[in-house]
């Protein structure tokens, strides 16, 4: 991998690579709250070089919502450091997002009142997504992942039908 990003974060740097090969985006990081805006602009430009721009508004909340529960609710490791890999993989039809995190409990749905200003995410992803799961990882870690299909009809670049304007 390519290191292209590089991030402060206090004292240390962060660290960051990404890798895109044909129907692949990888992007390894430790995530940080300055790191989810890079990654979402990285996976929003490969979803346009994929032709998939109708699924942007749902892959990109669901990438924003799982890397800030990996820095909200996972423990760091004993460099002080959340290690998180996101892998966008193109599939029929759509794109397949993985967030990989060290940390084997599986994220847990929180039941917010209206009056909460955060506690939705793992909802409005599971919403937003064709499928979604979490499945533990070989290495201990767990992988929560997510698919967004595109409407067949709309055709290439066309909207998602849960993002679609109503007309």
């Amino acid at each position: 991998m390519v290191d292209l990003l590089t991030l402060p974060a206090g004292p240390k740097s962060v660290r960051a690579a990404a890798q895109s090969t044909s129907g692949h985006l990888v992007i390894d990081l430790d995530v940080t709250p300055r790191s989810v805006r890079p990654v979402r602009t990285m996976a929003m430009a490969q979803l346009g070089l994929w032709g998939l721009d109708g699924l942007a508004d749902a892959t990109e909340l669901a990438v924003s919502e799982l890397l800030t529960n990996v820095f909200q609710h996972t423990a760091p490791n004993r460099d002080g450091r959340r290690p998180v890999c996101i892998t966008l993989t193109r599939v029929p039809d759509g794109v397949a997002l993985c967030v990989h995190d060290a940390d084997p409990n599986p994220p847990r749905a929180l039941a917010a009142s209206p009056e909460d200003t955060s506690g939705r995410g793992l909802q409005l992803v599971q919403a937003l997504a064709d499928k979604f799961g979490v499945a533990p990882s070989p290495d201990g870690g767990k992988d929560v992942w997510a698919t967004f299909v595109q409407d067949a009809e709309l055709g290439p670049g066309g909207a998602n039908r849960r993002t679609a304007s109503p007309t």
